[in-house]
């Protein structure tokens, strides 16, 4: 887990403007009045790098977090949109353009400003472009909704999907230069239809509004509590099925898939996970589509579907991708959802799971899918495995770590002339652990999921009583390599084995007290930015309170690791949580604007109290609302007197530690008790005295190593000349002078020879052009002779002579060469030589 450095930060605190961005304002109407609180998911918090949005009531507000962490100003600005009901989730899009805004019961899209405007000096309201999504859809009449998630194949990342509670999905895929965009999907499916499909031909789509239903045994084992998509595709080493892949989790426990769930249009960023993404799809499908057409005793029904993904996975392959450069410069692929297939999928489970475990609800659910990426050869093509972690949340906060091993891949409905019934799939979700974060056993919904941005296979978990961080990395890591590596010899052994010795890290990173369970939990959310920090970031009754995490670094070693190699215990240093008043100590109270009196009886309230029905109905409002103030205002001094005595133990405590550790103290410097007797005295202030005058002597010693290297090298850096650099260019100056007669001076010769250099120089360039003159003289007189005299010379006789001339005059060549090189590496200049060659 990411050690927790410290707490909510004053920043975040009252009386902070940051504190002010997540607290509602003052209302002089009833007070006390609240409207009907949400029983499910609260996500009403957005981020955007280090920008946060969130929801106040109806309000939806935003802020830098790097501006409220710097600036002492109040400062957030306020998107002025008209919602009808409380806001309970908010998304971002991927590309952040727009915010999908969502209340129990209507959906809506906002077109977001830019950051310079958002982030200008004035305060005042911005009202934003907003669409409302299904105006006849997602009404009051209708089901609530469940989750709202954007596609991550998504066009532009402007898909949108939608699950209301009774089970329909929709996809939209908006554009907010047409309107229409957001009035119809471009595909529904009813899962409670689709359960009881046959073909292809069957309507599975949504009702239309005012159609009249029938009760269905499967509306309630269908009643949807959560839905997320298998992966992202921006990671390398993703299946290609994963990101297509929506998962389902209903309230009775039990999850489904959908796969392929494409929009008309989906796109692919050129990057290494769009390569594995395409590799891994291709290679799985076209192995799958060998192994049954060559199996003679396949099932009919595996060889329909074979052949389905292998026309479907054609489709894509050989059409030609739209080529598109965004904004940012990123190029991406631009695809068109397959027509060889239907454009609904088959409704794949309930999956079993095993072993079998008591009987739960769910309220959330995340999946993470696995990276077993295998590199390709020449023979084998690159393969991967559409396997997968499924994390469900169960409604008394029990987490189970589920693995799919067999990996979910694209199924539709059989077409009638395929003339094949669909055949249910034993399809199993291996239970590898259950963790348990609250045990008090109160059931309820309202508990999400926040997937940790940091690390993969990791995850917070938002509860009543605080926030917990769940990482299965350290052992999935290991599966991984399994997965991607597999060896038949012995897999079953190592596998057990894995799954016996899996251990999740599992930490409370925020404490609630008890007293707060009975306010509204909201999902947590992740901030990481160079200048906010690492912050884990939730509410807690409009509070804001957060922990500030240290991120490791990749590559670096952890705290855990240093303490594990050296072998020493580490310093535990408690971080604790600032005390914060409870709001009722300071919030407002107006009795007036709290008690619902009639029109006809206010002006009665300025006259004496007479005894009247009226007046005694508003005496016992009266008492009910300053009887549940004056509650509260009970249970905030009793927990402000809890904490004061809590505090004044603690201070005991740490008082009574320091009285234990000062005669331990005394006893090592020698200051105690039995220092009286000179003698434990005299040996612990000498063994201290003795370990200060070595550190002072090792101190001085580097201290003077380090003057002089610092001396040395200031020298080094200068442009002075040392001693022997002087003496070696006076010596370069003599010999020059002695071999230049012109540059001579009073120092004479350097070799104390009486006829100079330069003119002993001068005799040997004489004497070797005089016997290059003889030696050609000598060579025509001998030829002349050859040619006149009768008697022949041998031809070695001649060959050795020349030979023995070319080696005297090699050799006074090579002395010449040597004495000008010598004198060229002293920095002498030579003129060159003209030697006559002999023709």
């Amino acid at each position: 887990m990411p050690r927790v450095l410290s707490y909510t930060p004053a920043w975040l605190a009252r009386p902070s403007p940051g504190y002010h961005l997540f607290a509602p304002k003052p209302s002089t109407a009833k007070a006390l009045v609240k409207e009907g609180q949400s029983t499910g998911l609260r996500k009403t918090i957005a981020t955007r790098d280090s920008e946060v949005f969130v929801a106040v009531g109806r309000e939806i507000r935003w802020a830098d977090l790097a501006l409220l962490k710097e600036d002492d100003a109040p400062f957030y600005r306020t998107l002025k949109v008209s919602i009808p009901l409380p806001i309970e989730r908010l998304s971002i899009s991927p590309s952040g353009e727009l915010l999908a805004v969502s209340t129990s019961h209507t959906v809506h899209v906002i077109t977001l400003p830019d950051y310079q405007r958002l982030a200008s000096s004035s305060d005042a309201a911005i009202k934003p472009r907003t669409f409302q999504v299904g105006p006849t859809a997602h009404v009051l009449e209708e089901s609530p909704i469940a989750s709202v998630l954007w596609h991550p194949l998504g066009y532009h990342g402007h898909c949108l999907v939608t699950i209301t509670r009774a089970g329909v999905v929709r996809l939209w895929e908006v554009n907010p230069a047409d309107r229409s965009s957001f009035s119809e999907p471009t595909l529904s499916i009813d899962l409670e239809k689709l359960a009881n499909a046959e073909t292809d031909q069957n309507d599975v789509s949504a009702s239309k509004y005012g159609a009249t239903k029938g009760f269905s045994p499967d509306s309630v084992d269908l009643e949807v509590a959560s839905a997320c998509f298998g992966d992202f595709p921006d990671q390398e080493g993703v299946h290609g099925w994963a990101p297509m892949t929506l998962w389902i989790a209903t309230i009775a426990g039990a999850v489904y898939a959908l796969c392929p769930l494409l929009p008309t249009r989906w796109q692919l960023a050129e990057a290494p996970g769009a390569i594995t993404f395409i590799q891994t799809l291709a290679s799985s499908i076209n192995i799958n589509y060998a192994d049954v057409t060559e199996d003679a005793a396949a099932p009919k029904d595996d060889k329909v579907t074979a052949e389905k993904q292998h026309s479907w996975l054609n489709d894509i392959l050989y059409q030609e991708p739209l080529k598109e450069e965004l904004e940012n410069r990123d190029i991406v692929k631009v695809f068109t959802r397959p027509s060889s297939v239907p454009d609904v999928p088959l409704l794949q489970g309930p999956f079993s799971i095993e072993p079998e475990v008591e009987d739960f609800e769910l309220s959330d659910m995340t999946v993470y899918s696995f990276k077993t990426f295998s590199s390709g050869t020449e023979d084998d093509a690159a393969e991967g495995l559409p396997a997968a972690v499924v994390c469900l949340l169960t409604d008394t906060c029990q987490v189970h770590i589920c693995l799919d091993l067999e990996g979910i891949v694209g199924r539709w409905l059989p077409s009638p002339e395929d003339n094949v019934d669909i055949q249910e799939v034993d399809h199993c979700l291996i239970v590898a652990e259950t963790i348990t974060l609250a045990d008090d056993g109160v059931s309820s919904f309202k508990q999400s999921i926040t997937p940790d941005i940091h690390t993969d296979f990791s995850f917070f978990v938002s509860h009543a009583s605080g926030v917990y961080y769940v990482s299965v990395e350290p052992w999935i890591r290991k599966l991984e390599t399994e997965l991607s590596e597999p060896q038949s010899e012995g897999s079953a052994f190592r596998l057990k084995r894995l799954l016996e010795s899996a251990t999740t890290i599992v930490e409370q990173c925020i404490q609630r007290q008890p007293a707060d369970q009975r306010k509204e939990v909201t999902s947590s959310v992740i901030v990481e930015d160079g200048n906010v920090g690492y912050v884990l970031l939730t509410t807690i009754d409009n509070e804001p309170q957060a922990a500030v995490l240290d991120a490791p670094e990749d590559g670096d070693p952890t705290d855990e690791d240093i303490v594990n190699y050296m072998k020493a215990p580490a310093l535990s240093k408690v971080v604790r949580e600032p005390w914060q008043p409870p709001k009722e100590l300071w919030e407002p109270f107006d009795l007036r604007a709290a008690i619902d009196v009639p029109t006809r009886y206010r002006n009665s309230l300025k006259e004496d109290i007479t005894l009247s029905p009226a007046n005694l109905q508003i005496l016992m409002n009266t008492h009910r609302v300053l009887a549940a103030h004056t509650d509260r205002l009970q249970h905030a001094v009793s927990d402000l007197f809890s904490r004061c005595q809590r505090l004044q133990d603690e201070y005991r405590d740490q008082i009574l530690r320091t009285a234990h550790l000062i005669p331990k103290i005394d006893a090592v410097t020698g200051n105690g008790e039995n220092g009286a007797d000179g003698e434990s005295s005299a040996y612990g202030t000498t063994k201290i005295e003795d370990r200060f005058e070595r550190v002072k002597a090792k101190q001085e010693a580097m201290n003077s190593r380090f003057q002089a290297l610092r001396k040395k090298m200031t020298g080094m850096a200068g442009t002075e000349l040392s001693e022997k650099e002087a003496s070696f260019v006076q010596e370069l100056q003599t010999l020059e002078s002695s071999l230049d007669r012109e540059a001579r001076t009073l120092t004479g010769e350097i070799d104390g020879s009486e006829t100079p250099a330069w003119e002993r120089l001068g005799k040997v360039k004489e004497m070797k052009k005089t016997l290059a003159k003889e030696i050609n003289e000598a060579s025509k007189a001998s030829s002349e002779e050859r040619a006149h005299a009768s008697v022949k010379v041998p031809s070695h006789s001649r060959k050795q002579e020349n030979e023995q001339v070319q080696r005297l005059l090699q050799h006074q060549t090579d002395l010449l060469e040597a004495t000008t090189n010598r004198l060229k590496s002293f920095g002498i200049s030579i003129p060159p030589l003209q030697i006559e060659e002999s023709s």
